[in-house]
């Protein structure tokens, strides 16, 4: 959406995360997992690549395995009709797979991008993506700090549902045509 550096949104991811409770101590697979989450899906770095970075012990598998359930692998491009089923398939995929481990960086990825929509002015775009993951936030109860993030997604909803200036003034017109029997012709003319 601009020409912002590609570190910025995994580094929003994890600020997000820290602000909700996850610590470096007790929170390092999800914190790390939080930094690759999109290494696998939009990058030419493969699992071996990062394997060779973080080692190969448990918490390293932990963190690819991660990765690869919050990676997203369409067969068709986004142009085609086929895309959304497809989409919708990997976040109920996500919603009934990650780990309470794994999926706050799902919650606060999702939550990341639809700011980032937001601020774009992309505000049906916006809307939309965030619904789309309603089965992946339906799991926040069972997340460690819970209370925060449903706190940063009420407010995130706020922002993005709050009716624009456009909005309500078409509203209005729609409302006031109806009542005082206005026309389409003459709604246009307006």
């Amino acid at each position: 959406l601009s020409d912002v550096p590609y570190v910025e949104h995994p580094a929003a991811v994890v600020s997000m995360l820290k602000s909700w409770g996850y610590n470096d101590k007790e929170d390092a697979v999800t914190l790390a997992v939080a930094w690759g989450h999109d290494l696998l899906e939009d990058t030419a770095i493969g699992e071996g690549r990062v394997l060779a970075v973080i080692g190969n012990d448990e918490i390293a598998r932990r963190v690819i395995e991660g990765m690869r359930i919050l990676t997203f692998r369409p067969t068709v491009g986004a142009s085609d009709p086929d895309y959304g089923r497809q989409k919708a398939d990997y976040l109920a995929f996500v919603a009934r797979n990650a780990s309470a481990e794994i999926l706050p960086v799902k919650m606060a990825d999702r939550i990341c991008n639809t700011y980032d929509f937001y601020r774009c002015e992309e505000l049906e775009r916006a809307r939309a993506y965030l619904s789309y993951a309603d089965d992946v936030f339906a799991r926040i109860g069972e997340m460690q700090y819970a209370n925060h993030i449903q706190e940063t997604l009420a407010e995130c909803r706020r922002l993005i549902y709050k009716s624009t200036i456009t909005e309500r003034l078409s509203g209005f017109i729609r409302r006031a045509g109806g009542l005082i029997g206005i026309g389409a012709k003459d709604k246009r003319e307006l």
